[in-house]
């Protein structure tokens, strides 16, 4: 019996499915499936039909799902080399079932999203095909950060196919994504970037070196100046109440940001965490403040 079999022959059940938790990424998967419902909600005024946001958020898991497996099937041996902390990487799981659980999941949002016509349905695959872009390798290159910053405005774009009718300044929310998508991706890689660079990763985080968090930050910024300079030139609808209480969440948020990547007592890891909860927490508001101000 080699190593690898006595390894996985000591492994529980209980210790497989948290395994198999972990490899659906389920913080990062879960709080976009959380957007698109909030997206949803906001299109609908507040009353989407029950059984359709039900079954679309399920697609949407689905989605995420299949993006989070196939990632950690693609990186199970540079994570081995990392030693991080990943089903694969340790063991926990052969990496066949991160194939068959991105097959799944493929399909169960196939299944969820095909009733509903052909523009839902390609919509959420645009979105699960740069996902899986990103994994098969461009996440490794400057140009993830820009997959990202064309996905997520996918989201906002399928909730209202779903639930309400897409309008012209919708397609703004591209130009706001092409700012969030790569702040969160910097974010995100932020904390990994000394073992990803040991593997041969040549994202954007090392192509910015000292800089990936200042320029996370200035993306923040850039995000935010575009939606007031919308709604000062005109160029979309405006409500000035949801700015009111949008942006000084937003700007405060990015304070705390910056005021948490001072050097003090903890690690460079867990500051760097914390930034990410936190441009998670502004991007969102950025882009639920937007959305109310000029397409509801």
């Amino acid at each position: 019996m080699s190593a690898s079999e006595r390894i996985a022959a000591r492994i529980s059940v209980r210790q497989r499915l948290l395994g198999l938790w972990l490899l659906m990424h389920p913080g990062p998967s879960l709080v976009t499936v959380l957007a698109y419902a909030v997206f949803a909600l906001l299109a609908a005024h507040g009353r989407p039909d029950p059984a359709r946001l039900a079954v679309t958020v399920v697609g949407m898991i689905g989605v995420q799902f299949a993006i989070s497996a196939l990632n950690d099937y693609r990186d199970r041996e540079a994570d081995a080399r990392s030693a991080k902390n990943k089903p694969l990487a340790r063991g926990a799981l052969p990496a066949w079932v991160a194939l068959v659980a991105t097959a799944f999941f493929t399909a169960l949002m196939i299944a969820c999203y095909a009733p509903y016509g052909w523009a839902p349905l390609l919509m959420a695959s645009g979105f699960l095909a740069l996902g899986f872009a990103y994994d098969l390798g461009l996440k490794s290159t400057p140009l993830g950060a820009v997959l990202l910053g064309l996905a997520f405005p996918l989201l906002p774009l399928l909730a209202w196919e779903l639930f309400a009718s897409v309008t012209p300044a919708l397609y703004w929310t591209f130009a706001l994504g092409l700012a969030l998508g790569p702040a969160i991706h910097l974010a995100d890689a932020l904390p990994d970037t000394a073992a990803d660079s040991a593997v041969g990763a040549r994202g954007l985080t090392q192509a910015l070196g000292r800089w990936a968090l200042l320029t996370c930050w200035l993306l923040l910024v850039a995000a935010n100046a575009l939606v007031i300079v919308l709604a000062i030139l005109g160029l979309t609808p405006a409500r000035p109440l949801a700015l009111l209480i949008a942006e000084p969440l937003a700007l405060g948020a990015l304070l705390a940001a910056v005021i948490n990547g001072r050097p003090d007592g903890r690690s460079e890891r867990q500051r760097l965490r914390v930034n990410f909860l936190l441009t998670i927490f502004i991007a969102l508001v950025t882009a639920i403040g937007w959305l109310a101000s000029a397409v509801l």
